[in-house]
């Protein structure tokens, strides 16, 4: 097998058709390993990221793809040429997508890195803890390269079994009371409809409104809107026609006398719910619009049981665990380059900075 890189959109574009094929021969067929979520990702990823796609074949064709990207960075005041991931900032979990066992993929790639050069640290992050190339990597790094495991991210979720009374009896009596707190506040404030879109136009009205309730959300006024933070809009835009065709989106909006107030952007997959963003206008904060499109949401999909896990997004907050059942984590993985450079960062992020953490804790007590 040879290791070939694509560095072009056009030549990237061309892969769709053996991309969507490997991933129907082997039965994955997630969103988020798609060719068509890594185009949005390639087209949104930015000037100062270069994309490239690492294609193994074998005489037959392709029988693997590492999308990566390619930025310079800084880590600790050092200059880092980081690889990683080609993914957007709301991509829930990356993997390889590969039509053979990644204890075969993983060590052709790793060998075409180690010949590549041009880079210092191989980022590989959210994978999940079912991943087989998780295990491939763990049982190939060793003896290679200098790496590390990372910082593991959790995202919290509610696992869709038994009904929604049965729900809520295992919630707290305080959670019960806030909820019936928010609705009445809601109804008495005007009429009230939830509704659930599959097909969304870009370029039409409820997109339109989206990103409106977006830019009105506290996210708009720190850049960090879907509307308004770098790529972001670009990203939404692109997905959604792609996701809307292939059957992946939901759209949520909660309004208040035909205004829309919340938001939920939701994309499936293989049965689960992933919320990517999820915003509601800050001038009627004082509704709770946002709690109420989740009780809402939840309540949906207790009552259809279509889906088995609604996965609320990254970061373990006291508003998203108060909804949980559970928490989904995914883990991280640092490759270093076999370099002198490669494995100072190494010794800087495995011996001096934790022996720098560890004295700091000793000093702090005296201190005090």
């Amino acid at each position: 097998m040879v290791v070939r890189c694509v560095t072009s959109l056009r030549e990237f574009d061309a892969l769709a058709p053996a991309w969507h094929a490997m991933g129907q021969a082997g039965g994955e067929d997630s969103p988020f390993l798609s060719h068509d979520w890594f185009a949005c990702c390639w087209r949104t990823a930015g000037p100062d990221r270069r994309r490239e796609v690492w294609v193994l074949e074998d005489a037959a064709g392709p029988v693997a793809f590492l999308p990566l990207m390619r930025v310079r960075t800084r880590a600790w005041g050092l200059p880092v040429r980081l690889l990683s991931f080609l993914e957007s900032p709301d991509t829930p979990f990356v993997d390889i997508p590969t039509a053979r066992g990644p204890e075969e993929v993983v060590p052709e790639f790793l060998r075409a890195l180690r010949q590549g050069g041009g880079w210092d640290v191989l980022s590989f992050r959210k994978l999940p803890p079912e991943s087989a190339t998780l295990k491939a990597l763990r049982a190939a790094l060793p003896g290679r390269f200098p790496w590390r495991e990372g910082r593991r991210e959790a995202s919290p979720c509610v696992e869709i079994s038994g009904t929604w009374e049965d729900y809520l009896r295992q919630r707290s009596q305080r959670f019960r009371k806030t909820c019936r707190n928010i609705e009445n506040r809601l109804e008495k404030s005007g009429t009230v409809s939830v509704e659930e879109h599959r097909e969304v136009d870009p370029d039409g009205p409820i997109f339109a409104e989206v990103m409106d309730v977006s830019m009105q959300s506290w996210k708009g006024s720190r850049g960090l809107a879907m509307v308004n933070m770098p790529g972001a809009s670009r990203f939404f835009r692109e997905f959604t026609r792609r996701a809307s065709v292939n059957g992946w989106l939901r759209l949520w909006i909660l309004r208040v006398d035909g205004r829309a107030v919340a938001t939920e952007y939701q994309v499936k997959s293989n049965g689960s719910l992933y919320a990517l963003r999820a915003d509601f206008d800050a001038g009627a904060e004082a509704l709770s619009p946002g709690a109420s499109l989740n009780l809402r949401i939840i309540r949906s999909l207790f009552e259809r049981q279509d889906i088995h896990e609604y996965n609320m997004g990254p970061g373990a907050n006291p508003y998203k665990l108060r909804w949980a059942t559970s928490s989904r984590e995914t883990h991280s993985i640092h490759v270093y380059a076999p370099t002198h450079y490669g494995r100072m960062l190494y010794g800087l992020e495995t011996r001096l900075l934790p022996a720098l953490r560890r004295l700091r804790e000793k000093v702090r007590p005296s201190c005090a």
